[in-house]
């Protein structure tokens, strides 16, 4: 009796697991797929440092879209919705 119920549960566990693996695949490539089409607006940056600065120097640009929403504010709606609490505030 044990063995059929080893048996039962782990194929159950496998569904599981493979709905789980597949959901992130899917998400991931329908994610990369939104990204590319929505990136095709051609933003390309271009610095020119006159000199080189001395010692340990790191500068970041990051350039958002007008209307840009990050991905963390969308999952934090989109949760918040599911469970009933209020939204995420601008």
């Amino acid at each position: 009796m044990y063995k059929r119920e080893f048996t039962a549960w782990y194929r159950r566990m496998s569904v599981v697991y493979g709905i789980g693996a597949w959901s992130v695949f899917g998400s991931l490539f329908y994610y990369n797929r939104t990204m590319a089409k929505s990136s095709g607006d051609g933003l390309t940056t271009e610095t020119e440092v006159s000199e080189h600065p001395k010692g340990f120097y790191v500068e970041t640009v990051i350039i958002y879209k007008e209307d840009f929403v990050p991905i963390t504010e969308k999952i934090l709606k989109y949760w918040k919705s599911w469970t009933g609490g209020p939204g995420a505030e601008p």
